[in-house]
């Protein structure tokens, strides 16, 4: 059977990994955290990023405490404590003072192996860039966030390889009527809120017809058109506190 477009596939979260998820190896591996860098707004806010990279093939947890710490002062300040397999940035977004000296540390002790982030947090070359700034700042109002805590932002949607249209519109793919459409997501979250469950749905804005979908709670899934048409899809991502979402437009036509 031919699938007319297929969406690149890439699940973020072992949550929404499925039938394709790599087999569970290699679970005693460390897991390391990065500083990502910072930038400084007007009113002289610092705005930190750091990172992980997890060597491991399935989550692990660590809880905040001796073994997931911050120093100096607060080991626990809202922290990953479930850590995904490979490399996540953005994952604690944190807002200091003017007075903040480039202090402080983030630990992560797992696999017998405690690593720590850079202890020049200040340097030149740490500062963002303007791309990188915009990712920092997604759900951010610096002047409003409480001070030294990892934010929680919305989860990111996206259908990766697709670009948007001209001024943002959403991409387009086509399809057939009878002939699934392959449609794979990618929901990325940092975790927080703790405890917080992240879900997943798809599901029709618009359209000539009926779609039905393999497994709409997860960010691949199978499209089945029964109508020729344009239609609007929406993948739907929300951690429980926050929500994002991406819509994906599909031009089915009559089937062979």
């Amino acid at each position: 059977m031919t699938v007319r477009a297929v969406l690149p596939a890439l699940a973020a979260s072992a949550l929404f990994a499925g039938p394709l998820a790599a087999p569970a190896l290699a679970q005693n591996e460390p897991v390391y955290p990065v500083y990502d860098g910072f930038t400084v707004t007007a009113d002289g806010l610092y705005v930190l990023s750091f990172a992980y990279f997890s060597h491991n093939f399935e989550p692990v947890t660590v809880p905040a405490g001796t073994q997931n710490r911050f120093e100096p002062d607060d080991a626990d300040r809202g922290q990953p404590t479930t850590f995904l397999p490979g490399h996540h940035r953005f994952q604690c977004v944190m807002v200091l003072g003017p007075d903040f000296a480039g202090d402080l540390r983030w630990t992560v002790d797992h696999a017998g192996a405690a690593t720590a982030t850079s202890e020049d947090m200040l340097q030149y070359n740490w500062e963002f860039e303007e791309r990188s700034i915009r990712n920092l700042l997604r759900d951010v109002e610096p002047a409003e966030t409480p001070r030294g805590v990892c934010l929680n932002r919305s989860p990111t949607v996206r259908f990766l390889g697709l670009r948007n249209g001209p001024e943002g519109a959403p991409p387009e793919v086509s399809a057939a009527v009878g002939e699934p459409l392959k449609l794979f997501g990618s929901v990325r979250d940092e975790g927080l809120p703790r405890g917080g469950a992240l879900a997943a749905r798809w599901r029709m804005l618009s359209g000539p017809g009926a779609v039905a979908f393999s497994a709409p709670d997860e960010p691949r899934t199978l499209a089945s058109f029964d109508a020729a048409g344009r239609y609007e899809l929406e993948l739907w991502a929300g951690d429980g506190e926050r929500e994002g979402s991406n819509r994906v437009v599909v031009t089915v036509s009559p089937a062979p």
